[in-house]
């Protein structure tokens, strides 16, 4: 008889690894459930859908549960895992039936942070994880007329959506805890953040604290924070995700130092039979030398593709980040790789950093464009640990060859000289990323 593998979600992660495993060895009984209304599909598009720069979101869907029953692929959605029973080797669903397994795959992913705030339930209220939340807010958005909308968090989601907003003509307001938005990024840079964000009419409310939500009477709401408060038609919670790992805890499967379910590099638990992949699993940091959580859509796919393999009876490891990183945020590009200061000292590196200004392009055809470059290295190895750059073009770029850098391991002299694509469109015959290697070498 075949062996029958049940994957626990839909998100990016279930799908790869039933997909991979399916393909691998073709007599496996393979059914995925998920509880929400959509499996593959790509999340990190979402403030561009909502914003209108794409304008369908059946361009979000990678395959339909219809695509994957024509692979033999079961799919169950608007289902959820109740219970798993290890003893007799089922799962139970919110539907009242069992599914009998052989091996089980948790994929459970992350869930977004609501606060536990006042008002965090009323109606115009959202997050946003996934593509049902994503297909509200719009509709929302669609319907009512919306004239203010109050993003609370200044990370990833916070910078997409606030451009989002702007994009619909929706006068937008972020505010955060923290002094600065994106605060992994050096100071400097930041501080280029907010002016974009000034120039673009969205003012940055640092250091300020959600109290409250209620019904409003000039708009929809009023959020009451420690700095006074805030009239919005529409509010976002934009602060952060959390593992989705109840039914892994109750399983009594081990979870990581992080709080995510702990694997192996062939996304193995603790727990024989039992694989995770995606957000609600730790992935290995190639610089760092640990464990860590990174919960983004690129590595849950590959860590999926991993378990199918091994499911598959294809032997495969999964080598690990190096934890590179980019979004968008009106007319600037900000990306980062590797380790910041802060993170290499914890790891007992010993961080020595130099921040560079430069120009994206060649001197001669340079318009005033400005491009960040950060390295950071270890002064006892001599070699690299991270690096930032921000501008309005080419930082991405550089974040590329600097996470490759860090993955080879390179050591910072090497990275001064390394054999970059010259063209003086896309920067001189030495680059931002030589200057600040080079510059970096003088302090080591």
């Amino acid at each position: 008889m075949s062996q029958k593998v049940v994957v626990i979600g839909g998100g990016a992660a279930g799908p790869s690894t039933a997909a991979e495993a399916k393909r691998r060895n073709k007599s496996l009984d393979v059914t995925m459930v998920e509880g929400g209304d959509f499996v593959s599909y790509a999340a990190c598009p979402m403030p561009y859908y909502i914003g209108d720069v794409i304008k369908d979101y059946k361009r979000l869907v990678i395959r339909t549960p219809e695509a994957f029953q024509k692979t033999g692929i079961d799919v169950k959605i608007r289902t959820r895992v109740e219970d798993i029973d290890f003893q007799k080797a089922l799962v139970h669903l919110s539907d009242d039936s069992s599914l009998p397994f052989d091996i089980l795959v948790m994929a459970t992913g992350a869930d977004a942070v609501r606060l536990d705030i006042p008002g965090a339930d009323l109606d115009g209220v959202f997050v946003l994880r996934n593509l049902t939340d994503a297909l509200r807010l719009k509709s929302y958005l669609n319907e009512q007329e919306c004239g203010k909308a109050v993003i609370i968090g200044g990370g990833y989601i916070g910078m997409e959506m606030c451009e989002a907003m702007k994009n619909l003509g929706i006068q937008t307001t972020v505010l955060d805890l923290l002094p600065r938005p994106v605060i992994r990024w050096d100071a400097e840079f930041t501080k280029m953040i907010v002016d974009e964000l000034g120039k673009n009419e969205v003012p940055f409310l640092p250091e300020t604290r959600p109290l409250a939500i209620e019904k409003g009477t000039k708009s929809r709401l009023i959020l009451k924070t420690d700095k006074g408060n805030l009239d919005a038609d529409v509010i976002l919670m934009g602060v952060g995700t959390r593992s989705n790992v109840a039914l892994a805890k109750a399983a009594g499967i081990e979870m990581g130092e992080s709080g995510a379910i702990k694997v192996d590099f062939r996304q193995q638990t603790s727990r024989a039979g039992v694989y995770a992949v995606g957000d609600c699993c730790e992935v290995f940091h190639r610089v760092a030398k640990r464990w860590a959580y990174f919960p983004l859509g690129d590595i849950a796919n590959k860590k999926g593709r991993v378990a199918g393999q091994n499911i598959g009876g294809q032997p495969a490891e999964f080598p690990g980040v190096v934890g590179a990183q980019s979004f968008k945020v009106f007319n600037l590009e900000v990306g980062a790789t590797g380790l910041t200061e802060e993170e290499a000292l914890t790891y007992g590196f010993q961080p020595v950093s130099a921040l560079i200004w430069g120009i994206p392009v060649a001197r001669p055809m340079a318009t005033g464009e400005k491009l960040g470059v950060k390295l950071v290295a270890d002064k006892v190895t001599g070699k690299l640990l991270g690096g930032q750059c921000i501008g309005e073009k080419g930082a991405v770029q550089r974040i590329v060859g600097l996470s490759v850098a860090l993955w080879s391991g390179l050591p910072i002299e090497e990275v001064g000289y390394l054999d970059l694509p010259y063209a003086p469109p896309f920067g001189g015959a030495w680059d931002a990323i030589h200057v600040a290697a080079q510059e970096l070498m003088k302090k080591m």
